[in-house]
C-alpha cells in the first residue's frame, strides 16, 4: 500500500524530506520541556536554584518564544506544502485519468462508483499523509530522540522498551491482518452503496412516478446493515483479542521497569531529578506505543479506498498510435473497408456489431444511415472517431487511416448530435452548453447556431435568455430542447464532418420542419453523415442513402433508386407514409 502511495506522491517527495529534517529540530527542541522538572529538582538538591533564578526565567522566555515560532512553522509547513496540495494534486490527477480513458474503459466501471472511489481514495490518502505529518513523523523522531538518555541513564529500561515495542508492533500487524478481509468486503459494500445512491437521485422522477421510493430505501437499509455487521465483526476481533493482548504486554513493562528504577535509586546510580526525567520520557515512549497502533490501525482502514484509488491512478492510458497533426486544407472524406467490430473482446460473426462494412463518403457529400435499430448504424459514429477500436478492415478520412491521424486531431475534424438519450447538457447556462466546443465564439455566433438549430426563439422567451440555468443533465429542457441545444453546439464548433445521429428524433414536427429548411445552410461545404429513422427528413438533402441491417450494409442508392429497388427501404418508407 504505501509504496502505491508513494508512487503517486512523486512530485511531493521532496517536501516529505525536508518535513522529516524539521520534525527533527522541533522534536529536539520540545526535549527541553521535558528536562524542565529535572533541572529544578537537580539544582534545588544542589542548593543552586536560586542562583539562577533569573538566569532559569530568562532561558525559559526564550524557549518558549523559540518553540512558538518553531510550532507556527510547522504547522504552516504541513498544511501549505502537504496536506490542501495534495488534495488538489489527486483530485486533478484523477480527473486528468478519466478524460484520458477511452469508451470500452468507461463503459466498464460505473460512473457513481468512479465518483465514489476517487472521493474516498483521496480523503483516505489525504488522512495517511495527515498521519505522517502530524502524527507519525513528530513521534518517531521522538521516540528516537528519548531513547539516547535512556539508554545513557538506564540501559535496561531501553532494552525493556525495545521488546514492548517489537512484542506490540507485532501483535498491531498480526491484527490487522486477520481484519484484512472484513476491511474489504466492506470497502466492496461502500462502493455499492455509492453507485446506488447516485443511481437513487439521478432517477428521482421514475422513482416518484412508480411509487419505488421504499424499495430504494429497503435496499440502502441492506447495505448498511451489510456495512455495520462486518464493521462490528472487524472491532470486536480487535478488541477482544489484540487489544486485550497488547495492554498485557504495556502493563508487564511498565512493572518491570518500576523494578529496574526501584534498584537504580537503591544503589545510588540515579538521582531522583533524574529518575523524574527518565519517567517522563518511559511515559511518553509508552504512549507512543499506543499512539503508533492508533495510527496503524488507522492507515489500515485506509488501506483498501488508497489501494483502489492507487489502481485507477495507476491504470494503463491508451497508446495513441496516430502521429499525424498536419490537418488536411481540402474537404475530408471517409472511407470505409471491410470493416469489422465488436464491442466485446475480439470479433466474431456471432457477437459482432459490423460485418465487412464498405462505405465510400465523398469529400462535401451528405450520406443517410437508414435501418432497423440494433443494425449498426451509432456503431459507425463511434469506430469513425476511433472511440472504439474497429477489429478488422480500415477506415480513412481526408486519405489518411484513421490509426495514423493524432487521436486529438482526428476528433477536431467531427461533430455530432447524438440520439436524445445520449444528448449531455451541463449543469450550467445555456450560452455555457453551446458554446462548449467553441469558448471563445461571440455573442452574434452563438445566436446563429441557434437560429440555425431552431432554439433560439425559445431561448429568448425565458426571462434570463441564454444565462438560464438548465440543471443537472438539462432537467429543466425537455428531449426536444436539449436536441435542438446539442444541434447547436455541433453548428456552432464548425467542423469539416458532421454526423447527426437522430438529431430530430425528440423534436415537434414544426420545429423540425423548420431545423430541415436550415439543414442545407448548416451542411453547406461539410461532410456529413445522416443517421434517421424518419426517413422524410433524410430523402431530400441525402446524395446517397445507405441501408443497414444487422451489422451489414444490404441496399445503397438515391431514394428513388432504393424505391425502384423495392427492398427493405421501400418498405420501410411505404411503412411511414401509408
Amino acid at each position: 500500500m504505501y509504496r502505491k502511495l508513494w508512487s503517486i506522491l512523486s512530485p511531493f517527495h521532496r517536501n516529505f524530506f525536508i518535513f522529516v529534517w524539521i520534525a527533527l529540530v522541533y522534536e529536539i527542541v520540545q526535549m527541553g520541556a521535558r528536562y524542565v522538572i529535572s533541572l529544578v529538582v537537580n539544582l534545588y538538591e544542589s542548593q543552586q536554584l536560586f542562583r539562577f533564578r533569573y538566569l532559569l526565567i530568562g532561558f525559559l522566555v526564550l524557549y518558549d518564544t523559540v518553540n512558538m515560532f518553531l510550532d507556527n512553522y510547522f504547522d504552516n509547513w504541513v498544511v501549505s506544502r502537504h496536506s490542501f496540495p495534495i488534495f488538489r494534486y489527486l483530485k486533478l490527477t484523477a480527473i486528468k485519468k478519466f478524460l484520458k480513458m477511452d469508451i470500452p474503459w468507461h463503459h466498464r466501471h460505473n460512473s457513481g462508483t468512479l465518483v465514489g472511489k476517487v472521493g474516498d481514495g483521496v480523503w483516505k490518502a489525504l488522512d495517511i499523509v495527515d498521519i505522517f505529518s502530524w502524527e507519525f513523523v513528530p513521534a518517531i523522531v521522538q521516540t528516537v530522540v528519548s531513547y539516547v538518555p535512556l539508554i545513557v541513564m538506564s540501559p535496561w529500561v531501553a532494552v525493556i522498551l525495545t521488546i514492548t515495542f517489537l512484542l506490540f508492533g507485532w501483535l498491531t500487524v498480526k491484527g490487522n491482518n486477520a481484519r484484512k478481509k472484513l476491511r474489504s468486503e466492506r470497502q466492496d459494500l461502500y462502493e455499492l452503496e455509492w453507485s446506488k445512491s447516485v443511481s437513487s437521485v439521478q432517477s428521482i422522477e421514475t422513482n416518484l412516478m412508480f411509487g419505488q421510493q421504499q424499495r430504494l430505501i429497503d435496499e440502502q437499509l441492506g447495505i448498511h446493515n451489510g456495512i455495520v455487521d462486518k464493521a462490528l465483526a472487524e472491532y470486536r476481533l480487535a478488541i477482544f483479542t489484540y487489544t486485550r493482548w497488547r495492554i498485557i504486554v504495556l502493563n508487564t513493562a511498565r512493572r518491570i521497569i518500576l523494578i529496574v528504577w526501584i534498584a537504580q535509586l537503591l544503589s545510588e546510580s540515579i538521582t531522583i531529578g533524574n529518575l523524574i526525567f527518565l519517567s517522563v520520557l518511559t511515559e511518553t515512549l509508552l504512549a507512543n506505543v499506543w499512539r503508533f497502533a492508533r495510527l496503524a490501525d488507522r492507515a489500515m482502514e485506509a488501506l483498501e479506498g488508497i489501494l483502489r484509488l492507487a489502481d485507477l491512478l495507476t491504470e494503463k492510458e491508451p497508446v495513441e498510435t496516430g502521429t499525424i497533426q498536419n490537418i488536411p486544407d481540402k474537404t475530408l472524406g471517409i472511407s470505409f473497408q471491410n470493416v469489422c467490430f465488436s464491442y466485446e473482446g475480439e470479433y466474431s460473426e456471432d457477437d459482432g456489431a459490423l460485418h465487412d462494412f464498405n462505405l465510400e463518403v465523398e469529400p462535401g457529400k451528405i450520406v443517410a444511415l437508414v435501418g432497423p435499430s440494433g443494425a449498426g448504424k451509432t456503431t459507425i459514429r463511434k469506430v469513425v472517431t476511433r472511440l472504439s477500436r474497429c477489429q478488422k478492415g480500415s477506415i480513412t478520412v481526408g486519405g489518411v487511416e484513421i490509426n495514423d491521424w493524432d487521436g486529438t486531431q482526428l476528433l477536431e475534424q467531427f461533430s455530432y448530435v447524438p440520439q436524445g438519450d445520449d444528448v449531455y447538457i451541463f449543469d450550467d447556462t445555456l450560452v455555457y452548453n453551446i458554446r462548449f466546443p467553441s469558448p471563445d465564439a461571440t455573442e452574434e455566433e452563438v445566436k446563429e447556431a441557434a437560429r440555425l438549430a431552431g432554439i433560439h426563439d425559445f431561448i429568448l422567451t425565458l426571462k434570463d435568455g441564454y444565462q438560464t440555468q438548465v440543471g443537472e443533465r438539462g432537467i429543466r429542457l425537455s428531449g426536444g430542447q436539449k436536441q435542438r441545444v446539442a444541434l447547436a453546439r455541433a453548428i456552432l464548433a464548425n467542423r469539416p464532418i458532421l454526423i447527426l445521429d437522430e438529431a430530430t428524433s425528440a423534436v415537434d414536427a414544426i420545429t423540425e420542419k423548420e431545423i430541415q429548411t436550415n439543414m442545407r445552410t448548416i451542411l453547406t461545404g461539410k461532410t456529413a453523415i445522416i443517421i434517421a429513422h424518419r426517413l422524410s427528413t433524410i430523402w431530400d438533402i441525402a446524395n446517397k442513402i445507405v441501408v443497414m441491417d444487422q451489422g451489414k450494409k444490404v441496399e445503397e442508392g438515391t431514394h428513388q433508386e432504393l424505391l425502384a429497388l423495392g427492398g427493405l427501404y421501400s418498405q420501410m418508407v411505404s411503412l411511414q407514409t401509408h
